[in-house]
């Protein structure tokens, strides 16, 4: 049987401060298999993990793409670390073997990202996805990526506003056209006909959002024709590890 990927939302989720070096190692002491985060582009083009638009500094907000690394790294979070760039990430983490996975908003993002992975020797394990909460077409997000590289992992996160989802949502047309590999949707959306529909359409499904043990479970036994779910995001990394490792290492379905 196939074994579920295991993504640790912004590195342990809900335990400790997200988004942090701490955070990241701690989800790999858990035994995910990749690291999800944002990033964010600064001003003198280098990469910060971050889900923040903007900081604060003297009570006043400032966009991230408008302050250099040397004023982000100022910035410190609750547990007092500063906000890791990428680079830290990936001399960070050299050793293990894991995946990296990032919300983007705008195509220079990804563009940098790759540039930085390459730099690293890091790019078959860079994944880039086009976040839930961004209504904004494929090609606007992915075509001058795919310029710039043509086998980087590209998501399609299907758009959260939908009432519902279903085959019309995907853009398959502009999936194909840009080697769009991956759909991701909201655990709240999947079931199994539209588990099989993605699969049928020679796609991978990624769930995200997944939090509770009973939903954890519904989607780890899910299997068609010996596909199962692809891959999970989840806050409770080290919950859904243990998880997996009852149902799936067992074969039991």
């Amino acid at each position: 049987m196939e074994k579920t990927f295991i993504w640790g939302h912004r590195g342990s989720g809900f335990i400790g401060v997200q988004n942090t070096i701490s955070s990241f190692q701690n989800a790999i002491n858990n035994g995910v298999d990749g690291i999800k985060t944002e990033g964010q582009l600064s001003k003198d083009g280098e990469i910060f993990l971050t889900y923040y638009q903007s900081l604060k500094f003297n009570g006043e907000d400032k966009p991230i793409k408008e302050l250099d690394s040397e004023e982000i790294k100022k910035f410190k979070l609750e547990n007092g670390e500063s906000i890791p760039s990428l680079s830290e990430l990936f001399n960070e983490f050299q050793d293990y073997d894991i995946r990296y996975n990032f919300d983007i908003k705008t195509p220079e993002i990804g563009i940098r990202i790759i540039e930085i992975a390459e730099d690293y020797n890091l790019i078959d394990k860079v994944e880039l996805a086009k976040a839930a909460t961004d209504p904004s077409s494929l090609p606007l997000i992915f075509s001058k990526i795919r310029e710039t590289n043509n086998k980087v992992t590209l998501i399609n996160s299907i758009f959260l506003k939908h009432s519902n989802i279903d085959e019309e949502h995907f853009d398959l047309e502009n999936m194909r056209k840009l080697n769009v590999k991956v759909i991701n949707v909201n655990y709240n959306f999947v079931n199994f006909e539209l588990f099989k529909k993605i699969k049928d359409a020679g796609f991978k499904l990624y769930v995200w959002g997944v939090l509770f043990k009973r939903t954890m479970q519904k989607f780890l036994k899910m299997e068609y024709k010996g596909q199962v779910v692809d891959a999970i995001y989840s806050n409770f990394p080290e919950r859904l590890v243990n998880i997996r490792n009852e149902i799936q290492n067992n074969g039991k379905n």
